[in-house]
């Protein structure tokens, strides 16, 4: 019989290179079916009881799943998911290779940071936030950070992590 009070039970699993933590999970760059991609990490909370935590992080990954997809179908450029784990909790993603918009700003003034293409940036953002509006989600850690260029097309790319309100409607989680 398993014993939910017994942490000793739970075993790392090796995702591939850790590229952040976060209080409630881990972000690693690892492969897919060959292909490059990013693997999400929620992981339990040693301060919860066993039975909620399970509870609140299969709740908070399928919430996630669904809100990206939606976004996805709305237009706006979120990386492709490919896979959601509910036994490891973990969500799969398409990798995308490009520097942050922080990152970015940050190189303001260097070779190829100039106003037009912070101007372009900022138009991007600006659809981007707009097509989730419109479609009745809210993005509550819109940072820099979380938003990509794409190197191969200069498009932007948004990271998000959504958990659903009690409207019905999609929040970010603060969690990650």
């Amino acid at each position: 019989m398993l014993d939910f009070m017994d942490t000793s039970q739970e075993q790392e699993q090796d995702f591939g290179v850790l590229l952040k933590q976060g209080a409630e999970g881990r972000v690693f760059a690892s492969t897919f079916v060959g292909r490059k991609c990013v693997i999400k990490e929620r992981f339990s909370k040693k301060y919860r009881h066993p039975l909620l935590d399970a509870k609140l992080t299969l709740k908070r990954l399928n919430a996630e799943a669904r809100c990206m997809t939606k976004a996805r179908r709305l237009g706006v450029p979120t990386p492709v998911l490919y896979a959601v784990d509910p036994l490891l909790h973990t969500l799969t993603f398409e990798y995308v290779d490009g520097l942050s918009v922080k990152d970015i700003l940050l190189g303001f003034g260097s070779n190829e940071v100039n106003v037009e293409r912070l101007n372009d940036i900022a138009t991007q953002i600006g659809h981007a936030i707009g097509k989730l509006h419109d479609g009745g989600l809210v993005h509550g850690d819109l940072t820099t950070s979380n938003m990509i260029i794409k190197s191969s097309n200069n498009q932007l790319v948004c990271r998000m992590s959504f958990v659903p309100t009690s409207y019905g409607s999609c929040i970010h989680s603060t969690d990650l």
